[in-house]
């Protein structure tokens, strides 16, 4: 990131995580649509940096995923995730937890899935959403799978993410013979922390 832009972004980090901190009950189940709709906006807020921001040029990959803070420090984690044009990812879950993204720059097409692990992963399409800026997906569910798409050949995009935990493994899902699926775990990589 531009040294320049630090100050504004630290700032504008740390508005994401007092908001989110503020949403979250002490002892009752999330409310993810009430977070994220006090997130909404978070893409007009001051500091708010645009994908152009995170590109590094001197990367292997453009693909980022930046963490706002350290997730164990809070319960949950936020960060932000960078998409090079036309990056795609696998089908994958999120090892459980409840979690969110809002768009911040860019247009992300999203396709969801049920998914039901008992002896063998099953996956079926709840279909396709396009999220612009200021749009967000919101899931709460252990049965929610997604793959997401940059729609730009030639922009980045950026979003946010926050997840109802640390999210240090994930499985992504490969479709196998007549309507079987495979399961890979990952370990999920996440630069340091700007706050």
């Amino acid at each position: 990131m531009h040294d320049a832009l630090r100050p504004a972004t630290t700032d504008w980090a740390q508005r994401i995580l007092d908001t989110v901190d503020a949403c979250l009950p002490k002892h009752a189940p999330v409310d993810v649509s009430a977070l994220a709709k006090a997130l909404a906006t978070a893409s007009t807020w001051a500091g708010c940096p645009q994908a152009a921001d995170l590109l590094d040029a001197t990367a292997s990959t453009p693909y980022r995923r930046i963490a706002l803070a350290d997730p164990q420090a809070h319960g949950y984690e936020a960060l932000l995730i960078l998409w090079p044009p036309g990056h795609a990812t696998p089908i994958h879950d999120h090892d459980g937890l409840w979690g969110m993204e809002i768009m911040l720059d860019g247009v992300l097409e999203v396709e969801a899935f049920d998914l039901s692990l008992q002896q063998d992963p099953q996956l079926v399409s709840r279909g396709v959403s396009v999220i612009g800026i200021g749009d967000h997906l919101a899931f709460s569910q252990a049965d929610y799978a997604h793959r997401c798409r940059n729609l730009s050949a030639n922009c980045a995009a950026l979003s946010l993410h926050i997840y109802g935990g640390a999210l240090d493994t994930y499985r992504s899902y490969h479709a196998q013979d007549e309507g079987q699926w495979a399961s890979t775990t990952h370990h999920a990589v996440r630069e340091p922390a700007l706050i």
